[in-house]
């Protein structure tokens, strides 16, 4: 029995070294400025035309986004658009797609949170929302961002 309970518990262990092992390193560590390339679109009912402006920390073993403002738009309307509970973990896949954890975003009509997914060009240090989503957290439609964001210094992550 005593082996039996030896060998369950080595496996659980290498199962969560396993799990940890899979995260992305994040290259360069430190503070790394987040701003749109063109034209930066959120939709939450309306449709704004904003800039966007950002940080990110690195560590090298994760990355948070700590910042994120829209302003601009129509009327100066997108610095109404406001995100909420930062930092963000910022997770990359062996898919070059990265997802900003839990954001919460409170928009001129109305509220969303949940996950935001782009894809990450490893060339570039560039990440592209086409029509990403982020669901309403209460009636109406999802919020969702279209456009660039460049990452200054350029940064780059590895999945094992």
């Amino acid at each position: 029995m005593k082996k039996i309970l030896t060998a369950a518990t080595l496996c659980i262990a290498t199962a969560g070294l396993t799990g940890l092992a899979s995260a992305a390193t994040w290259s360069p560590s430190g503070a790394i400025a987040l701003a749109n390339v063109g034209n930066l679109t959120v939709k939450k009912g309306i449709q704004l035309t904003c800039s966007l402006s950002g940080s990110v920390n690195s560590t090298g073993a994760d990355a948070s986004v700590g910042s994120l403002a829209l302003s601009g738009g129509f009327l100066n309307m997108c610095n109404r658009v406001t995100f909420n509970n930062l930092p963000y973990e910022l997770v990359g896949d062996a898919n070059n797609n990265v997802t900003l954890k839990n954001v919460s975003v409170a928009a001129v009509t109305g509220n969303c949170a949940g996950d935001l997914v782009g894809t990450f060009n490893q060339g570039n240090g560039r990440i592209t929302f086409n029509n990403a989503q982020i669901p309403s957290s209460g009636s109406g439609s999802a919020c969702v961002i279209n456009g660039v964001i460049s990452t200054n210094p350029q940064s780059s992550f590895t999945v094992p």
